[in-house]
This record gives structure tokens, C-alpha cells and sequence, in this order.
């Protein structure tokens, strides 16, 4: 009797929009100009734990957020700590930028580009979401 596999994924989990940043800046800085450029308000709060299963321990990232009136959602994650990788696949980068648009509509090209304009910021990449192996660290 053949074998049937079901997978269930729910991809409306993962609507949102992933930015890599490069910045050799620490994060404190990157938050600042992130503020002054986008006009929001991003503030410090307690690290974002994720556990690794290979080495059974718990790896804590810089976190940052800021909710605006309409209920968008900002968060600056950094991207590497003294133990690991948030996205291992993506080594490059140094932070993501996670932007989860609730009532506003926010023209990605339009945020890339003035991400480029940034002093402190060396590259930005538009990341796919659903193609990262390590989606679900991302999930909080």
C-alpha cells in the first residue's frame, strides 16, 4: 500500500516583508538612523531567544520594535550573537529588518531605496520569506 504524505504549511503566517541589512555598525547606531529615515521610533526590548536544536541551546539576538497608530509593526532583529546565526543561510547580513503592515500599504521599492541612501548602511537585500530554510525563526 503506498504511503501518503501531507504537508500543511500556512504560509499566512509569514506575511510580511524581510529586509537583510549590512551595517558594520552596532545595533544602537543602526536603530537611530532606521528612526531618523523612516520616522518611526524603534525602541530596545528584551532579547529575541531562539533555540538550536544542534547544539541544544538557546541563542539571544538583539531585538527592537515599534508599533505605529495603525497597528504596522516594526522590529530590527540582529542577525548574528556570541553563539550563532539567526539565518544561517544568509551569513551576510548583519540585521534583519521585519516589517508587518497592518492597515498601511508600504511600497517596498520606494523603503529599499531610502534604506540605500542610509550612511551607515553598507547593502540591503529584499529577502524571500517562504525560500529561507530558517523561516520559522523568524516567527515571534
Amino acid at each position: 500500500m503506498a504511503k501518503t504524505v501531507i504537508k500543511l504549511t500556512n504560509d499566512d503566517d509569514y506575511d510580511f516583508i524581510v529586509i537583510g541589512i549590512v551595517c558594520q555598525h552596532r545595533d544602537y547606531r543602526l536603530c537611530h538612523e532606521l528612526n531618523q529615515l523612516l520616522h518611526i521610533n524603534l525602541n530596545k526590548k528584551e532579547d529575541y531567544s531562539v533555540f538550536n536544536n544542534k547544539r541544544m541551546e538557546d541563542h539571544a539576538f538583539s531585538f527592537y520594535e515599534y508599533v505605529n497608530a495603525d497597528g504596522d509593526r516594526y522590529n530590527l532583529i540582529s542577525n548574528r550573537c556570541s553563539k550563532g546565526v539567526l539565518l544561517p543561510e544568509q551569513k551576510v547580513i548583519d540585521y534583519v529588518l521585519l516589517i508587518r503592515p497592518d492597515k498601511t500599504r508600504i511600497d517596498e521599492s520606494e523603503l529599499l531605496s531610502n534604506l540605500k541612501n542610509a550612511k551607515v548602511i553598507l547593502g540591503v537585500y529584499r529577502l524571500e520569506v517562504l525560500k529561507l530554510k530558517s523561516k520559522d525563526n523568524l516567527l515571534f
